[in-house]
């Protein structure tokens, strides 16, 4: 398996559309507080434009869900509280499941907690929560979570390191269970120059950033991680 795991990843560096899909149904939920939000972006769609616009042009149906709004392109729907920590972010996300119900779900949050220092030896397990609650429900959900980008605040970054590091083993607990986690690593494509206010990216680091989470969903899908959305498309403003 770490060999099959370090094959697709070179693969995916070497030859960026080698895992590239088409005809699938993607209802994604971005989930998160501001940076999933977009707060940074000029545009106020972070990275989920970006995401969006990937795997449409590759000749899939893409439909983002969730009950907050923001931004100016045609599917600006999310599940991203500005100021949230982790804990926070997970009752609103059970709130959402079960109306939305995505077949994949994308998780950047932790950024508030670090910066906060919020029981930091406890992050992990608040993630781990956060990731089971969202795989928990009848249907079937592929859970890309982000690493967190660098942060101007010392012990804030300190701490997004420490944080960082402890997701990959966060997602092989849940590999180990047969369960669809996979890590988009964020945190390689954003420096803290690409921060416009020490928190949040600017457009640059934004469109790398959904160039991350689009790579992490081609692997996922590669691996069968992709399942048929389940019921109707929700009904959004």
């Amino acid at each position: 398996m770490l060999f099959k795991s370090s094959f697709v990843a070179a693969a995916v560096a070497l030859f960026p559309g080698a895992l590239a899909f088409s005809g699938k149904v993607l209802r994604i939920m971005p989930i998160g507080a501001s940076i999933t939000n977009g707060v940074g972006s000029s545009h106020g769609n972070g990275y989920r434009d970006d995401l969006y616009n990937l795997l449409e042009r590759d000749g899939n149906v893409v439909n983002m869900v969730g009950s907050q709004k923001a931004g100016d392109f045609h599917h600006p729907h999310n599940e991203g509280y500005p100021g949230a920590v982790i804990s926070e972010v997970n009752g609103h996300v059970q709130d959402a499941m079960p109306y939305y119900r995505p077949n994949v779900a994308t998780i950047l949050v932790g950024t508030n907690d670090c910066t906060r220092q919020l029981d930091p030896a406890g992050l992990p397990d608040r993630m781990y929560k956060l990731i089971d609650d969202v795989l928990n429900w009848p249907w079937l959900t592929m859970v890309v979570v982000a690493t967190l980008p660098p942060n101007a605040n010392p012990e804030g970054n300190a701490l997004i390191d420490q944080y960082n590091a402890a997701m990959y083993s966060v997602a092989q607990r849940f590999n180990d269970q047969g369960r669809w986690v996979i890590v988009a690593d964020v945190h390689s494509v954003v420096g803290l120059g690409d921060l416009v206010d020490g928190t949040h990216p600017n457009d640059a680091a934004f469109e790398r950033m959904g160039q991350k989470f689009y790579e992490a969903i081609q692997v996922g899908e590669s691996r069968g991680w992709l399942a048929d959305v389940y019921g109707a498309p929700p009904v959004q403003d």
